[in-house]
């Protein structure tokens, strides 16, 4: 049972407006309202918004993630003056948050797919939505992560896909807490790539062969070489024999081909 007393039980930041929602049209979404609303001049307190259902669930490149009842739906939103180059970095580390967070609730290993995406033995379990928008001078960052709990009962759609952390028998509020601190901590020390240690032991492409997706096309593909200290995956494209680093997009492994 998802309550603000069980998150703020083992908050470690106390400075955080915690939200919940019975429904909501997206956690993200509402994040936005709120940072946009807010009075550039004035100072900012990080509010995490959790939701037991969302109606509009958004993933990357404008997808639709499925956010029916039964999961975590969390968004932690927050403004700096930092550079939006130090930002950008909460997409990667909020990878690695998330799979030690997991992994120290449910007692079981996860894995990690570029860009953000977590994985279990059996599929993917949590999908991550970083983004920013403007505040006056200064950047308001939302970080989306939808988790899902409970019964593996999901749509056709995402069948053979997705798959669950399992039942939490009342350790909801202590994995959101876990999630949210880590956050926040990131954002006060984004130069910090301490993560990255975290990020590389879960992370499950290398030397894996892929291909590269950007905006819905294949734009090449080759073998992964692993992760830069910013997160960029480094790729020896097919057919060259030096390493590209390529900053955004998605990945898909290669089949092979079997005679």
């Amino acid at each position: 049972m998802i309550s603000e007393q069980a998150i703020k039980a083992h908050l470690k930041n106390e400075n955080l407006n915690v939200k919940i929602f019975d429904v909501i049209d997206s956690t993200n979404s509402e994040a936005k309202r709120i940072a946009l609303s807010h009075d550039s001049q004035d100072a900012f307190v990080p509010t995490l918004l959790i939701a037991k259902e969302q109606t509009l669930g958004r993933g990357r490149i404008g997808r639709r993630f499925v956010s029916n009842l039964g999961g975590i739906y969390m968004t932690l939103v927050y403004v700096t003056e930092k550079p939006l180059s130090d930002a950008v970095s909460i997409t990667t580390a909020a990878a690695a948050i998330v799979a030690e967070a997991i992994e120290s609730v449910v007692e079981a290993p996860m894995k990690i797919k570029w860009v953000n995406d977590i994985y279990n033995d059996h599929g993917k379990v949590a999908g991550i939505l970083a983004e920013t928008v403007p505040v006056g001078k200064r950047t308001a960052v939302i970080v989306g992560i939808g988790i899902n709990t409970g019964a593996s009962d999901f749509p056709e759609e995402i069948q053979g896909i997705a798959a669950s952390i399992g039942e939490l028998d009342g350790k909801e509020g202590l994995l959101i807490a876990k999630i949210a601190d880590g956050l926040l901590s990131c954002a006060e020390n984004p130069k910090d790539r301490s993560y990255m240690t975290v990020y590389r032991e879960r992370f499950m492409l290398a030397g894996k062969t892929v291909d590269l997706m950007i905006g819905g096309e294949r734009k090449g593909g080759g073998k992964v070489i692993g992760v830069d200290d910013d997160g960029g995956l480094l790729l020896l494209p097919d057919g060259r024999s030096d390493v590209t680093v390529v900053q955004s997009g998605e990945v898909s492994v290669r089949e092979t081909k079997t005679r």
